[in-house]
This record gives structure tokens, C-alpha cells and sequence, in this order.
């Protein structure tokens, strides 16, 4: 294929294998005489060849989630666009709370990269992924000294808070999270911040039983919801930390023959694929947009690809039937 192709063996390898530093016309030749022996390189011989595979682990909390599942195809297809593959670490448990991240898990597929996405690493694990000596990225989530891709979280709610206000509601709560077990704090808490920040800025009321913890969950959403919609004294729009959560606000107020937006406004974030099927207003972000710049920004890690990836994805706020002016 090299006397083919009128280049070097070494040059053949490093085209075949998307390696930096082949010219663009000299790559299209050797690809050109590849497909005309029909050769196929194989990644497995590369390895054990080179003692270095094209795997890229990618580590979620759990499978069961739109987010992590849109965040993973994005990733996917980049990779396998630039020849490389995704080994997945689903660190999801039975009783719902992740297990922790294990040497044996990253050392198995022999990846040369990880991609760690909506979740927070403790001390220890942190510590692994650096021993690995190998580019890491993360989506949703900080390590410090880790390049990151995301949303601005606190940007996100003051936009639902914001949009609240300009409908008039002047009674705003949350159905947020706290602290969810083994998964990623940082995103409850900014936006419940941001939530309190935004209602103080605007001038508008404040109740300390306006704020519920639903843990990004139905059940739980729902349940905090009927203790705040079931007061006399509520809120007339409920900002809900995720669409997760503001489904489980919306079968709150159903229970409660509460209508909506007659009787409360009730917005997310995140536009999931049964927002528009709930006529949710929400602040639309791109999971799957997220997964694409990760791996974007790990193969510039490892010498693919050239130019700058911005960290944050942008927002827009998809305004539905699920919020009205205050009766």
C-alpha cells in the first residue's frame, strides 16, 4: 500500500490511524489506495503493536437517564468519527446510589482517555484518574485542574426566575435538589443560588418553605410540590431545578385540582424529550451538543484535531403553555 501510495510505511500507519502531522492530500492518497486493496486496519493489531488502544472510557453515574444517554451518544459518534471507540463505566447500583470508581475498571480496556460525565469524583477517585497519566474531560461536573464542558448553571435559572417576573408573578418557589448521595451537588446548589439571588434582585417575595428538595426525581418533586402548593399561603409559579422535577410539580398540582397556568406557572430546565409533550416551558440545553465538545477537547488532548472548543454550550428559553401572568 505504501509503493501504492508513494509514501513511507510509517506514514501509511500514521494516516490509517488519524494521527496529527500527515498532510490532508497525502492522507486522501493513502485512503484512496486503502479502499482500492480493500484494506481495513485493525485496531486490535494496532495495539498490541503500539501497546496503545483507541479506547476512550466514559463514566457515568447511571444509564437511566436521557441526559447521560444523549451526553454518551455524542461522545460516541465523535470518537467512532475520528476512529476512535467508547468503553462504557456504568457505576449505577441497584439502590439507586452510585459505586465507587476502581483501578481494575480503568485499567481493563487500557483506555487512553475518560470522559467523566454529570457526577462528582471523591478524593480517592480523582486521585486514579490522574495515576492514568492519560487526558480527561468532564460534562457537568468539575475536577479541578480538568478541562470541563457544561451549561452556566446559575445562567440558566436566573432565566427561568426572569421570565417568571416578566409574566408577573411575584410569589416564585423551587423545587430543587440538596444533596444527592454519589452524584453531582454543584448543579442543585448553583441553581438554587441562583434561584434565591435572582428573586432578591428582582424585589420579589421570599419564604423559606418555598424551597423543596425533589432530588432531580418524580416521586420526590412531586412530594416536596404538594407540600408547598398545599399551603395556604403559596407561591404562584414553581421554578423546577430540572424537567425531571417539574414533572413531578405538574402531578403535584394535579393532585392537588390546582390548574395549570390558571392557578401556578410551572417551568424547568433542561427541554427533555416529554417537555413538549407537558406544554413545559423550560430552558432548552444540548446534552448530546455537550458529549460532542467533550470528546472534541479530549482528541485535541491526544494530538487530533486542532482549534479552540468552548466550555459552555449555549441556552435558550422555550416558552410553552406551562406558564401564564398570574390570575
Amino acid at each position: 500500500m505504501a509503493r501504492a501510495a508513494g509514501v513511507s510505511e510509517a506514514t501509511v500507519s500514521r494516516a490509517l490511524r488519524r494521527l496529527p502531522h500527515v498532510a490532508p492530500a497525502t492522507a486522501q492518497r493513502i485512503e484512496a489506495a486503502a479502499a482500492a486493496l480493500g484494506f481495513t486496519p485493525s485496531d486490535s493489531a494496532a495495539a498490541l503493536a503500539t501497546g496503545r488502544t483507541r479506547l476512550v472510557s466514559v463514566v457515568v453515574p447511571s444509564v437511566v437517564s436521557w441526559f447521560y444517554g444523549s451526553v454518551l451518544e455524542g461522545v460516541d459518534a465523535t470518537l467512532r468519527a475520528a476512529g476512535f471507540s467508547a468503553a462504557l463505566i456504568d457505576l449505577a447500583q441497584a439502590d439507586g446510589v452510585r459505586r465507587r470508581l476502581t483501578a481494575r475498571e480503568l485499567r481493563s480496556a487500557r483506555p487512553i482517555g475518560h470522559v467523566v460525565v454529570g457526577f462528582e469524583l471523591d478524593a480517592a477517585e480523582q486521585a486514579l484518574l490522574r495515576e492514568a497519566s492519560a487526558p480527561i474531560v468532564t460534562v457537568g461536573a468539575r475536577i479541578e485542574g480538568v478541562p470541563g464542558i457544561g451549561i452556566p448553571e446559575e445562567r440558566a435559572a436566573e432565566m427561568v426566575v426572569e421570565h417568571l417576573a416578566a409574566l408577573g408573578h411575584r410569589r416564585i418557589g423551587h423545587v430543587g435538589a440538596d444533596r444527592e448521595e454519589g452524584m453531582n451537588p454543584a448543579v442543585g446548589a448553583a441553581r438554587r443560588a441562583a434561584w434565591a439571588a435572582a428573586v432578591a434582585r428582582l424585589g420579589l417575595e421570599s419564604r423559606p418553605e418555598w424551597f423543596g428538595s425533589g432530588a432531580f426525581r418524580i416521586e420526590a418533586s412531586r412530594d416536596a410540590a404538594l407540600a408547598m402548593l398545599g399551603a395556604a399561603d403559596r407561591p404562584t409559579a414553581v421554578f423546577a431545578a430540572s424537567d425531571i422535577s417539574a414533572f413531578g410539580v405538574l402531578l403535584a398540582a394535579q393532585a392537588l385540582g390546582l390548574r395549570v397556568p390558571e392557578d401556578v406557572s410551572v417551568a424547568g430546565i433542561d427541554d427533555h424529550p416529554f417537555a413538549a409533550a407537558h406544554d413545559l416551558t423550560t430552558v432548552r440545553q444540548s446534552p448530546r451538543e455537550q458529549g460532542e465538545r467533550a470528546a472534541l477537547v479530549l482528541l485535541r488532548g491526544l494530538g487530533v484535531g486542532r482549534g479552540a472548543v468552548p466550555a459552555a454550550t449555549p441556552l435558550e428559553l422555550v416558552q410553552r403553555a406551562s406558564t401564564a401572568p398570574p390570575a
